[in-house]
């Protein structure tokens, strides 16, 4: 079975550290995710909008 690269459906910068933290809201199948470039990553979604307010919760996270 071939390996299928997610498509990214949206990037931003954090604001405070752009150049730290990159997230994007990934699609795999019928699940949607956030991750971000530190290593981070939410659990699959089934909503985009839910995978966005996970990426959005991150960037707002001062830790």
């Amino acid at each position: 079975m071939a390996e299928q690269r997610p498509e990214a459906t949206g990037t931003a910068p954090r604001a405070d550290h752009p150049e730290e933290h990159r997230t994007e809201v990934v699609e795999r199948g019928s699940f949607t995710f956030a991750q971000c470039s530190c290593g981070w990553f939410a659990p699959g979604r089934r909503s985009r909008d839910k995978a966005r307010r996970d990426a959005a919760e991150h960037l707002a996270d001062p830790g």
